[in-house]
């Protein structure tokens, strides 16, 4: 019976040490945030322009103000552009209900695309952009908003552009992990046939 209470006393520990605080951190602050492409072309060709629209809130439900000291975009080319950054700009400040807007512009480049495999539907082939906020409330607990979007583009048709060679180097880790289980197999095989 004591290692039965025993063992429940720790199953209680841990699922407390696990679950408190990620309740609390998603109770701690309020903030929210968004991202859409207007218009939305999707899939874009090769040199055809993506506007993106983020947006960044402090919700109206929420009872503090927060900061942002850090407000920026990563482009598909991982070029970083900066609405608000620290030490260079004011930061933002946004009471409950409050929320704002930020524009960028990006040109479809075949050398940013990426193999997205999503968790629903087929594979196909994008470019990913990723929009982040960061800063305190008036708690001083941190507040982070992360949004991301990946839109579908278009392979280059046949004579077109080249399709980049680094961008088919995620084939390499698959080609090789299905040399070394060809060579495992022959490896084993063969020792089979030695024994017989």
């Amino acid at each position: 019976m004591k290692k039965i209470l025993l063992y429940a006393g720790i199953a209680l520990v841990l699922v407390l040490g696990l679950t408190l605080p990620m309740a609390v951190s998603v109770m701690a602050h309020g903030i929210n945030g968004s991202k859409y492409r207007d218009p939305d072309a999707e899939p874009y060709n090769i040199g055809e322009t993506i506007h993106y629209v983020m947006t960044v809130g402090n919700p109206g439900n929420n009872t503090a103000t927060n900061t942002l000291v850090n407000i920026w975009d990563t482009l598909p080319d991982g070029s970083i552009h900066y609405f608000v950054e620290e030490g260079q700009d004011p930061p933002l400040v946004q009471t409950p209900g409050q929320s704002t807007n930020f524009t960028i512009d990006y040109v479809v480049d075949s050398h940013d695309f990426e193999w997205i495999v999503p968790t629903v539907g087929p594979p196909y082939w994008g470019v990913r952009n990723t929009f982040r906020a960061e800063g305190v409330d008036s708690d001083t607990l941190p507040v982070v908003v992360l949004v991301e979007d990946v839109a579908e583009v278009i392979l280059p048709p046949v004579g077109g552009e080249a399709f980049p060679v680094n961008k088919l180097s995620i084939l390499v880790p698959w080609i090789a992990l299905g040399a070394a289980i060809i060579a495992g197999a022959a490896i084993f095989v063969r020792r089979r046939h030695v024994r017989s």
